[in-house]
């Protein structure tokens, strides 16, 4: 008969995960201040008079973009926490 996996295994796996999940969520904070800070530049080195249409259209979808990412981090930090208190409670 096969061994029967213990409450502990499914715990770790999942404390695995949850850890995992919190570097992806930092990973993607990082790029998402990157983006800020490549933004952040070249707007103020390249004058609003010198920018054509193209260059503030790109700049306004990349504050999209980063703003984005921001949401996106904070939307798995939340299910992150919901899965930690659920494997404290459950532990």
């Amino acid at each position: 008969m096969p061994d029967q996996p213990t409450s502990a295994e499914p715990t770790g796996a999942l404390e695995e995960a949850i850890e995992k999940a919190k570097e992806v969520a930092a990973d993607i904070r990082k790029a998402a201040d990157d983006l800020a800070v490549a933004n952040t530049v070249l707007e103020t080195q390249l004058e609003a008079q010198q920018r054509s249409p193209e260059v503030d259209q790109a700049l306004g979808h990349t504050d999209a973009v980063e703003k984005k990412l921001n949401q996106s981090a904070d939307t798995l930090d939340e299910v992150n926490d919901h899965f930690q208190e659920r494997l404290w409670s459950d532990g």
